[in-house]
């Protein structure tokens, strides 16, 4: 990784998970969390990375809901003063 590159082209680089993704990743943490054969620092760490996860599920759901459909930007009128630009 090139460091000198700026952080939002780092950032874009990521692999970014669909909110059924993070719920799975959420309820294999809670999982571990619930091991009682793991020490009790371990299970709490696994425990909040299960409520993180859940979290970055429920904003993506409420993101999805939130994007307009693509049926709705085909319906959107072309710009009229498109033409005066060029």
């Amino acid at each position: 990784m090139d460091y000198a590159e700026p952080l939002s082209q780092r950032h874009s680089a990521r692999m970014s998970l669909t909110p059924e993704q993070h719920s799975h990743i959420a309820a294999a943490y809670d999982k571990a969390a619930f091991d009682v054969s793991l020490p009790a620092q371990t299970r709490a760490a696994f425990a909040k990375k299960a409520d993180w996860f859940r979290l970055l599920a429920c904003i993506g759901e409420k993101c999805q809901r939130a994007a307009p459909s693509a049926s709705v930007a085909k319906k959107s009128p072309a710009d009229p003063f498109l033409f005066i630009a060029g």
